[in-house]
């Protein structure tokens, strides 16, 4: 059986038991239910039974996807089997499904696939057979009442943070933020220069969400961030990326290291 998942604030879970990626379940103002994120192709049982769990009779109407990659959308073709869910992704990560037959996850020789020998290994667990998208996301758009979609393109054409604002009947403003940035125990770092599609963008990106960024977030790999979210994004979003040298050097290959045991080890929550 599944393990129970953790209620970070209200109306908004960090589920159990998923390799690849965080996925969390956030109330809408309306009551029903959305999950974010699919984490790996093998994590979509423990995703349904955990929001199934959260929502009780309550509807689940949607998988919103933040980004393309397979760490990301593997279980995406499993838990809308599940749970009868729409797939809302960025358009810029879309392409046509075979025949003309609606969109799916876009997929390419360079973006979304398992690199190096490891992952490759683990790849055929990984990744879907198809993974539908119901709702290609053009724009900043309502997904969910109360809940928006704000694109933030650079790590992948169609990245997307969804943001819940503040609900007095359902819980405080969130944002869920897939790659934008990743949370350590030590505070917040940006995605790698060779993980984004395009990295300027990627930093414009950061910038501009930095703004309106709410003061929790919950991060596609590490940490949730229940309080000072909002400061820490600032912080990092004015300053520069470091130069090489020795000692960050060291630092990154640390964070790489974590990062690696985060993407294939299965999340356990902790009980705070």
């Amino acid at each position: 059986m599944p393990h129970d998942p953790v209620e970070v604030i209200p109306g908004a879970w960090w589920l159990a038991d998923t390799r690849g990626c965080n996925v969390y379940v956030l109330r809408a103002a309306d009551g029903s239910y959305v999950v974010v994120d699919s984490a790996f192709r093998g994590a979509s049982g423990a995703i349904a039974w955990q929001a199934r769990r959260i929502a009780g009779d309550a509807p689940i109407t949607h998988l919103l996807l933040t980004h393309e990659h397979f760490d990301h959308t593997g279980g995406a073709a499993g838990v809308r089997a599940a749970l009868h869910v729409r797939v809302a992704l960025g358009a810029g990560d879309c392409e046509p499904a075979p025949g003309d037959e609606g969109w799916q996850v876009r997929r390419s020789p360079h973006q979304g696939r398992p690199r190096g020998p490891v992952a490759r290994l683990f790849a055929p667990r990984a990744l879907p057979a198809t993974a539908p998208v119901d709702l290609p996301i053009d724009g900043r758009t309502e997904v969910a009442p109360g809940i928006l979609a704000v694109p933030v393109p650079g790590h992948t054409a169609g990245s997307m943070c969804f943001v819940r604002t503040a609900q007095p009947a359902v819980g405080p403003a969130v944002a869920c933020v897939g790659d934008l940035v990743i949370s350590h125990r030590e505070g917040l770092s940006r995605s790698l220069v060779a993980a984004n599609r395009d990295d300027a963008q990627y930093l414009e990106s950061l910038r501009r969400f930095a703004d309106e960024a709410p003061d929790t977030g919950l991060a596609g790999h590490g940490y949730p961030v229940r309080t000072g979210f909002a400061s820490a994004l600032r912080e990092l979003a004015t300053s520069e990326r470091e130069p090489w040298s020795l000692s960050n050097a060291w630092r990154r290959a640390r964070r790489i290291a974590a990062f690696n045991q985060m993407l294939w080890r299965p999340n356990y929550p902790p009980r705070r």
